[in-house]
């Protein structure tokens, strides 16, 4: 981070030494003296005004809140007098009687629209209106009903009757803003029945009010009730009558804390308004009186005009005399430093031009005219390895390879008339240093003669092995495109070809000159040029690659199934200019893979048939193996009497048995791989599943005198299972360590969460252990280790049926051998979410 720089006592000094200086500073103090003061009488004059726009909307809401007020009290007067009279609280007064009373009281009240007697059940009894009587009226919509001696002032209603809110028929419509106020009194006639008299008050009549107090002013009024809602207005605010200003600071933070004020801030007609209010001390009405607050400001810079205008022209004027003197002064001041800086000028140009010859970064020299060298600066020690002095008064061809001599002479050309000559060349320097360099030559003449050349040389040498470099490395990428056994082209942004190679050619049969230039329309199918098209208007959009599959037409007139590899080209400002296509025929690969599906649906297809045909086959034997099974109990128990019958009997019916479970091992993998077996799978704790399968095998494990080592976590083992299924899993290991133990023997079947949270069991027994090679095909149907094939029965179907029970669930299990004898199973389920129980096909 740079360092401020701080100026020192000495350079405050001297610049205060200038006149010219001390003139600035003065005069500029001068102009901020007449300015300030400027500013400080506007701003008090503005303050002034402000609390003047402040006080008079007060005194306008205190008016107009008093011309409301006494409106609605007169109302309020009128309606109990009119109460008290025998043509209205009369038991035997009649509707024309009444409306004769309410026409002779609304001829002396000229801001009521009309009255009406309503019951209390809203009816209209009379009113001044013709074709109110006998009308039903929305009371809540005057406001809620009224006692014996209460009035009630209603809210702002569309219309200009009762009929607008009648019951009884649709009610008639209102022309948009025309409304009224409807003040309720209500009272008991003699024979006691609840009535009410109600007026409606014009809001035009306050209108007119506030208009014509108003009539010189810039400010709008608004009269309100005290819940927010619009009665009556001037000026914009007429089209609000019965809307809701409650959100304005008048409702929202002022009432009912304050009852009269003014501020600035959001108004009933805009967001920043002078406003005054003034609630009502007997009634629940607001009165606010407002000014937009650019007016007011705009009034003020209009009355201010010339108070400005002077301080202006002062500051102006303040400003124009400092220029003035400062001009004469700095006028005299210049032409003295002029001629000082002139002579330093002199005298710097001289040493800047030797310090410039010296450290330029370019080889600078001077020749004769005959292109003896007779200067160069200190760069030709850069250049050579040798002092400058060396190079003086050899001639400039003594340093150049033969191939570039003939440039260099073009340069020294005494007939030619170019200004500035240019070539590259290359040099020879002591040591064998080959220098590629750039020289520039202007002649010099005197009084019309050549006098002799000066020049620059720079060392492009870097950039010249740059250019070959570059050259080789494009001839590489042509052959390499040219080489390239894939169809590959290049578009622009418009999807005109740019370039093809050799391969493209024999692919699509056709020579390039005839499609470069062109447009991908003028010579590909519809659905080729789509399918282009669409990729490269992405690529062009976004960049990157994308790749997709199309029938191309061959030049040979087929079809091939292509895959189309498209990068997009972008040019050094990352702008993309161009796609790059390559194209690769996978006809064969697809025909493959249609045929390794055909393969797949045929072994498929014959798998289902296996599974079917000893599904059926175990069905069918079942039937006479029930029949034998039978037979053979009944032999037993018939036989006692006759050892080597019953002993007959015996050998059927164990050779029926293991018949049996054979069938039933059988008919259950048919099940588990038929496309209709399903498991229903539910978030469930196993330790709930594992223990009561424990339970039932304890008479196994009583018979053979084994000890069972449960050691399940404390915690829930949860896992999304089939319990039913899970059941017949546990019950297979268990069952199979209980078979191989031998007598008085331990199992321990152990249970816990692994560190990725899922369910690992394990079920260990000290059995004969099974061959390391044996351990994975043990899972394999009708398979059985070598070491427990004894004869004592089983099918080696167990197993197959625990993996696929539990690899249906997503899991696994596998068997290991356990280091001092015995085999342990590991039963692995995944862990899961809280998910709702659904049924899951078994593939």
């Amino acid at each position: 981070m740079a360092k401020k720089k701080v100026a020192s006592p000495r350079s405050l000094r001297a610049w205060f030494s200038q006149s010219s200086h001390l003139v600035l500073l003065v005069g500029a103090m001068a102009s901020a003296a007449v300015f300030a003061a400027i500013v400080a009488l506007a701003f008090n004059d503005f303050r002034v005004a402000m609390r003047g726009n402040h006080a008079h909307a007060a005194m306008l809401a205190r008016i107009l809140e008093d011309q409301a007020t006494r409106t609605f009290e007169t109302t309020e007067l009128a309606l109990d007098a009119l109460s008290s009279s025998p043509a209205v609280m009369s038991s035997g007064t009649t509707p024309p009687r009444m409306e004769e009373a309410l026409r002779q009281a609304l001829a002396g009240l000229t801001f009521l629209r009309g009255l009406a007697v309503l019951d209390a059940g809203g009816r209209v009894v009379a009113s001044t209106f013709t074709g109110d009587a006998e009308t039903f009226v929305d009371i809540p919509r005057l406001g809620s009903g009224v006692s014996a001696g209460q009035t009630l002032l209603g809210g702002w209603v569309a219309g200009r009757t009762l009929q607008s809110i009648r019951l009884n028929g649709a009610p008639v419509p209102a022309p948009p803003g025309v409304g009224y106020i409807p003040v309720q009194h209500g009272f008991k006639t003699e024979g006691g029945d609840l009535l009410s008299l109600v007026a409606l008050i014009n809001p035009d009549a306050l209108s007119n009010f506030q208009r014509l107090t108003l009539e010189t002013e810039t400010f709008e009024s608004v009269v309100a009730s005290y819940a927010g809602q619009v009665l009556a207005s001037s000026g914009a605010a007429t089209a609000m009558a019965g809307q809701s200003i409650s959100r304005i600071p008048v409702f929202s933070q002022y009432l009912p804390r304050q009852e009269h004020g003014t501020y600035v801030g959001k108004g009933v007609t805009g967001e920043r308004q002078i406003l005054g209010f003034r609630v009502s001390g007997t009634k629940p009405l607001v009165v606010m009186v407002e000014e937009s607050y650019r007016s007011a400001v705009d009034r003020w810079l209009s009355d201010s005009r010339a108070l400005l205008g002077i301080g202006a022209a002062l500051t102006l004027l303040t400003i124009g005399l400092t220029l003035a003197v400062w001009r004469g002064v700095r006028t005299r001041e210049s032409a003295l430093a002029e001629v000082e800086a002139a002579q330093r000028r002199i005298s710097q140009s001289e040493h800047d031009l030797s310090v410039l010859m010296r450290s330029v970064q370019e080889l600078i020299f001077r020749t004769d005219a005959h292109g003896f060298i007779t200067y160069v600066n200190a760069h030709w020690t850069v250049f050579t390895g040798e002092p400058g002095a060396n190079a003086v008064g050899k001639r400039m061809q003594d340093f150049i390879a033969p191939q570039s001599k003939a440039e260099v002479a073009r340069l020294l050309d005494h007939q030619s008339r170019e200004t500035v000559r240019h070539c590259e060349a290359l040099a020879l320097f002591p040591g064998g240093r080959q220098v590629m360099v750039q020289v520039a030559v202007v002649p010099l003449r005197v009084d019309g003669r050549l006098s002799g050349f000066a020049g620059s040389a720079v060392d492009v040498t870097d950039r010249w092995r740059a250019q070959h470099q570059l050259q080789a490395q494009i001839a590489f990428q042509e052959l390499l495109l040219e080489t390239n056994p894939l169809p590959i082209s290049v578009t622009d942004a418009q999807d005109r070809v740019v370039r093809v190679n050799r391969a493209w050619e024999d692919y699509k049969g056709r020579a390039r000159e005839d499609v470069l230039g062109h447009s991908l329309q003028s010579f590909l199918p519809p659905e080729e040029v789509r399918a282009h098209a669409s990729a490269n208007s992405q690529l062009v959009r976004w960049g990157g690659r994308t790749f997709f599959e199309v029938q191309v037409l061959r030049g040979d007139g087929s079809r091939r199934d292509t895959r189309v590899e498209k990068a997009a080209i972008a040019d050094e400002h990352g702008r993309v200019t161009g796609v790059l296509s390559i194209l690769m025929d996978i006809s064969e690969f697809r025909e493959a893979e249609r045929a390794t599906q055909e393969a797949r649906d045929i072994a498929e297809e014959a798998s289902r048939a296996k599974s079917e045909f000893v599904a059926n086959m175990s069905h069918e034997l079942r039937t006479p193996l029930q029949s034998i099974l039978g037979f053979a109990e009944l032999g037993v128990l018939r036989g006692g009497s006759q050892p080597k019958l019953a002993s007959m009997f015996e050998s059927i019916h164990l050779a029926g048995q293991r018949m049996l479970n054979l069938v039933n091992d059988l008919l259950e993998v048919s099940r588990l791989e038929s496309t209709v077996g399903t498991f229903h799978l539910e978030r469930i704790d196993l330790r709930g599943v594992i223990r009561p399968v424990l339970r039932e095998l304890d008479p196994l494990l009583a018979r053979s005198r084994l000890l069972l080592d449960v050691q399940l976590a404390d915690v829930p083992l949860m896992a999304k299972a089939d319990p039913l299924r899970f059941e017949q899993v546990i019950r297979n290991v268990v069952a199979n360590a209980i078979k191989f133990s031998p007598p008085g023997g331990k199992i321990t079947l152990s249970g816990r969460l692994d560190s990725k949270g899922q369910v690992h069991l394990v079920v260990r027994d000290q059995g004969p252990g099974i061959p390391e090679p044996e351990l994975e095909h043990i899972f394999e149907a009708f398979v059985q280790s070598t070491k427990t094939k004894d004869g004592s029965g089983g099918t080696g179907l167990g197993l197959a049926i625990c993996r696929k029970i539990v690899e249906a669930m997503s899991g696994q299990i596998y068997a290991r051998n356990v280091e001092g004898g015995g085999t342990a199973f590991h039963i692995v389920l995944p862990a899961r979410g809280q998910t709702e129980t659904e049924p899951v096909p078994l593939e």
